[in-house]
C-alpha cells in the first residue's frame, strides 16, 4: 500500500513519457471510475473474485500507463515498510489460496459481526501479499468495494479521514503479527454507522 501524498516529486516512466506521482494519481484515480463504473454494471451474483478478476482490476487501474506490469504479479521481493510479503515466485499461489479461502468465507457469513471479520481478514491479506509491483493499496479498495456490493453493502472506507488512517494503518500492522481484533474493531464500527 502506498502512503506517499498526491504532492510527491517523484517522477514515473510511463507509457505517455515520465509524470509526476500527482500526474499518475489523476490518471488512476479516473481509471478506478471507469473500473467501479463496470463493477456496478454487473449483477453483484456474478462478481466472482479470482486470481483472474484481481489482474483484471489492476489492469484495468494502472495498464494504460504500465502495460509491462500492470495486471501481472510480481516476481520480485519487496518491503512496504516494515512488512516484508512473501517472496514474488509465491505471490502466484498466496493469491491463489486468498480466492478459494474468500469464497469459502463467504459462503458462512452470519450477521454484521461476521461480515466485519471477513472485511478486516480479505482486507489485510490482500495487502499483506503485496501482490503487484505498485497500486495495492487502489486495487485492495476495488476489491473490497466488490464485496460490499455482493454483500448488498454501500462501499465502506475502513480510513475515511486522517484520524481514521493513523488508526487503520496501526491495525494493518497489529494484524501483520497476528491480531486481527483491531481491524475488525474498525471495520464493524464502519458497517454499525452504514446501518448494517
Amino acid at each position: 500500500m502506498s502512503t506517499r501524498p498526491l504532492d510527491a516529486t517523484r517522477e514515473l516512466a510511463t507509457a505517455v513519457g515520465p509524470l509526476a506521482y500527482s500526474e499518475v494519481a489523476e490518471h488512476l484515480a479516473v481509471n478506478i471510475a471507469h473500473c467501479l463504473n463496470a463493477l456496478l454494471e454487473n449483477p453483484p451474483e456474478d462478481i466472482h473474485i479470482t486470481p483472474e478478476w484481481i489482474c483484471d482490476t489492476h489492469r484495468c487501474i494502472a495498464g494504460e500507463l504500465f502495460p509491462a506490469w500492470a495486471g501481472y504479479f510480481r516476481t520480485t521481493d519487496v518491503q512496504v515498510g516494515t512488512h516484508l510479503p512473501p517472496p514474488g515466485h509465491e505471490v502466484a499461489v498466496h493469491i491463489k489460496n486468498f480466492c478459494l479461502d474468500l469464497d469459502e468465507r463467504l459462503r458462512h457469513l452470519r450477521g454484521a459481526e461476521f461480515i466485519a471479520e471477513l472485511l478486516a481478514w480479505a482486507d489485510w491479506r490482500f495487502q499483506w501479499i503485496h501482490p503487484f509491483k505498485d497500486f495495492n493499496g487502489r486495487a485492495g479498495r476495488i476489491l473490497l468495494i466488490a464485496l460490499a456490493y455482493k454483500l448488498a453493502l454501500p462501499p465502506i472506507d475502513p480510513a475515511s479521514d486522517e484520524s481514521g488512517k493513523a488508526a487503520y494503518f496501526s491495525a494493518l500492522r497489529a494484524a501483520d503479527v497476528g491480531n486481527l481484533v483491531p481491524l475488525t474493531d474498525i471495520w464493524l464500527n464502519r458497517l454499525l454507522q452504514g446501518g448494517v
